[in-house]
């Protein structure tokens, strides 16, 4: 995110907007008392994972039975619509948000983030009760101490792989506890062509994927200068280089990313290192249509300096808006939503459980089809990354990391010549917005 006219523009409209609502956004309603009186809570999502049928089973359901009083209309960042900018202009503020811990900073630099701390203790919903790590992350906004979410559910890494390619070869299976590489040496034995087909053994995805695994930040502390050309860097980009020199890795148009459509639909990516949340509804849709990839899971692959620490914490949470005309109520769907029963629910269908709870995490994917007889408890066996604050220049510092490792993979360009590149036009780029301010 900038900070540019876009964004000063951004701050003006909220400035205004703001300048029309109830003053302090206090409400003197403290709870069911209240539940006579309709009460519409306009919830913005971005980024945050949630598809509308989830929100309806999740939040509205159970909402609407709790207290009947309190509807919920759901707005969606969707491409270019329903941008921040845009919500925030149309002086329809949201009450809750629905994000990623990433996006925590850029919430509260548009007047958006408000410490829950006090609401918490007034209702007796104790931070304690959710996952360490995930509640560190959220901290880290909090110069002192405040809170300015609440987590719902947690992302989490696992790295899936199609049975059928391993059986075609006659490889081996993949193991939990394996670092990059060892998976990069059993990848090496499946990308082969075969019939015509070329399969490929691995596909890391986009490479800030294995760069924050290895707790790397773009810049500096004090945000002086970018820190891309470094030791860090440069190990994680070797095992990028790794995969992309396999032979046959590189494909035609010099294709080197295969993702989802490489695993689900061609089936011919053996390895997929992901993201949970991005392919559980995937393998739910092609198992209840009669198609289901002959898959299973083990832990997400390790640097080898560290054993067993996997992908980095991704939260999805709930922010409060300071200016909500109904911060009771809307604290009110936070409480009910992060419960036992709802969060048991969420865990069951795959959308893991942000709570330190042994007995609540042991139901994960119980009522999912395509998990059945899988290696579910992969997912639990990894420790999170130390996370990195994010930046203001993150995300067009990871759109260079990107496009360094696209130069390395197409134009087979070295490690070090790929960084030293990249650092230069980050250097530059944070000098121009420094000009800027």
């Amino acid at each position: 995110m900038w900070k540019s006219s876009a964004a000063r523009t951004c701050l003006l409209c909220l400035a205004v907007a703001l300048a029309g609502c109830s003053k302090g956004g206090k409400s003197e309603e403290t709870g069911p008392a209240a539940g006579s009186e309709p009460v519409k809570l306009i919830v913005y999502s971005y980024s945050s994972g949630i598809q509308d049928s989830e929100f309806q089973k999740f939040f509205v359901e159970p909402i609407q039975k709790k207290y009947p009083n309190i509807s919920m209309q759901l707005v969606s960042r969707n491409g270019d619509k329903n941008t921040p900018e845009q919500v925030i202009a149309s002086g329809e503020l949201p009450d809750l948000i629905l994000t990623s811990n990433v996006y925590i900073g850029m919430f509260n630099n548009l007047g958006l983030g408000m410490d829950l701390s006090a609401l918490a203790k007034k209702h007796n919903l104790s931070f304690d009760k959710f996952d360490p790590a995930g509640m560190a992350a959220i901290k880290q906004f909090g110069d002192k101490g405040e809170v300015y979410a609440v987590p719902f559910s947690m992302n989490y890494g696992m790295m899936v792989y199609n049975k059928d390619i391993f059986n075609k070869f006659g490889v081996p299976f993949p193991t939990d506890g394996m670092t990059w590489d060892q998976t990069i040496e059993l990848a090496k034995k499946l990308t082969r062509k075969e019939d015509g087909v070329q399969y490929i053994g691995v596909d890391p995805d986009y490479p800030e994927n294995v760069t924050r695994q290895y707790s790397l930040p773009y810049v500096d502390e004090k945000e002086e200068k970018p820190l891309m050309n470094t030791q860090g860097y440069k190990t994680a980009f070797s095992k990028l280089k790794a995969i992309y020199d396999i032979p046959g890795f590189i494909g035609e148009k010099n294709k080197f990313m295969y993702t989802t459509n490489g695993f689900f639909k061609d089936r011919i990516l053996a390895m997929y290192p992901v993201w949970g949340d991005g392919v559980v509804g995937t393998f739910e849709d092609t198992a209840n249509q009669g198609n289901p990839v002959n898959w299973d899971m083990v832990t997400y692959p390790a640097f080898e300096d560290r054993p067993g620490v996997g992908k980095p914490v991704d939260l999805h949470l709930m922010m409060l808006s300071p200016k909500s005309k109904h911060p009771e109520e809307a604290f009110r769907v936070i409480e009910a939503l992060v419960s036992d029963e709802a969060q048991i629910a969420m865990n069951k269908t795959g959308r893991m459980t942000s709570l330190n709870n042994d007995s609540v995490k042991k139901t994960y994917a119980s009522e999912l089809k395509s998990f059945q007889g899988k290696n579910v408890q992969a997912v639990f066996k990894t420790k999170p990354a130390p996370i990195v604050k994010p930046t203001d220049y993150d995300l067009p510092f990871k759109q260079l990391i990107r496009e360094g490792a696209k130069d390395m993979a197409q134009n087979n360009k070295d490690v070090n010549t790929v960084l030293r590149e990249v650092q230069d036009k980050a250097e530059k780029a944070m000098l121009e917005v420094k000009k800027s301010k």
